[in-house]
């Protein structure tokens, strides 16, 4: 009798769970969950396969592929100074869905002003503590 008594008020209480599945209707009006990324580095050779792994993921993911942010500092930001060689590279990274941004830090650092830079780049104050403060936003931080 116990045994019926608890299959019972297993089957009653268990049917009023919903399994989170795809026919629950709480999460198929949630909007698209998107993947944003960032990568950081400050080695200037890393930049070209920096964009090619945004074009990769931006291929495999289709509509789950977000932001992804190439964060430069140190030495990596010299490159954008010849403006011709730099703006290919934002050119690549805007084709691949990704973004090019330098830190300021290093661009004071290695006397780089941004007028003599190339179109398209972004700038942040601190690149650590930019990424810090994204990674707490949801972003997926990769160092390299």
């Amino acid at each position: 009798m116990r045994i019926l008594i608890l299959v019972v008020s297993f089957l009653i209480l268990g049917s009023n769970t919903q399994p989170v599945s795809a026919n629950n209707p709480i999460i198929t009006n949630m909007p698209n969950e998107v993947n944003n990324y960032i990568m950081t580095t400050g080695v200037a050779n890393y930049v070209p396969v920096m964009i090619l792994t945004a074009a990769e993921m931006k291929k495999e993911e289709g509509l789950k592929f977000g932001e992804f942010q190439i964060v430069l500092y140190g030495a990596a930001v010299q490159q954008f100074a010849d403006k011709e060689e730099g703006q290919k590279l934002v050119n690549m990274a805007k084709e691949a869905g990704a973004t090019i941004v330098l830190c300021e830090f290093a661009l004071k650092h290695f006397g780089i002003e941004r007028e003599s830079l190339p179109e398209g780049i972004e700038y942040v104050h601190n690149a650590f503590k930019y990424d810090l403060n994204m990674k707490t936003k949801g972003f997926i931080v990769l160092s390299v």
